[in-house]
């Protein structure tokens, strides 16, 4: 089910431990098809649904997409977004930090694609390409204040970038909520060598 607001349309959800679950065919078309946001997956039964990770579901919240309830449930209270960074964040303490991160990058107008595994929490593509054919220009590793970096794991996923022709891009977040990017080349950190489109303004 699909309601108007601002002339935007709004689909309902549903929440299923760390993801929300959409499984209006208009919410797979308006979400994934035309911004590419979440991951198509089919059931049993064949029937194709959204899969939307937390920073998605909490930029649909933002933008007053989506649609959810306490306990799935209409007849108690809809979330909004403050209800949901809470709950979410049971499962991942950083989250706030990924979301401001993600936000930043999808307002910038890349693509921005979430589960690569290893510590990378985003893919990001050029704008206007389309990522079901086209390759990732840039691979993002968040890092959060008090957990500093360990040099093994930098060399392993600059490596993984460098084999697999992407550029390792490390994420952070300043005390004032504002994302600062680092291009990671020849396993040296460089400070804003990177896309302009990145760097800090």
């Amino acid at each position: 089910m699909t309601e108007k607001s601002d002339e935007k349309i709004q689909i309902e959800g549903a929440i299923e431990q760390d993801k929300v679950i959409i499984s209006d065919l208009e919410g797979i078309e308006e979400f994934y098809k035309n911004s590419y946001i979440g991951n198509v997956e089919k059931t049993k039964e064949e029937k194709e649904i959204l899969i939307l990770a937390p920073v998605e579901t909490l930029l649909l919240c933002e933008r007053n997409r989506i649609l959810l309830w306490e306990d799935n449930d209409k007849t108690k209270k809809q979330h909004d977004f403050e209800d949901l960074l809470t709950y979410f964040t049971q499962f991942d303490e950083r989250l706030w930090h990924k979301y401001i991160i993600y936000m930043d990058l999808r307002k910038r107008g890349y693509i921005v694609r979430t589960g690569y595994g290893n510590g990378i929490e985003f893919r990001v593509y050029n704008r206007g390409a389309d990522y079901e054919k086209d390759s990732a220009k840039y691979l993002i590793f968040p890092v959060f204040e008090g957990n500093p970096i360990e040099l093994r794991a930098l060399d392993k996923m600059s490596k993984v970038a460098m084999s697999s022709r992407k550029e390792l891009i490390v994420a952070t977040v300043d005390r004032l909520s504002k994302p600062i990017y680092y291009s990671v080349k020849k396993f040296q950190i460089m400070n804003k060598e990177i896309d302009s489109d990145f760097n800090a303004r």
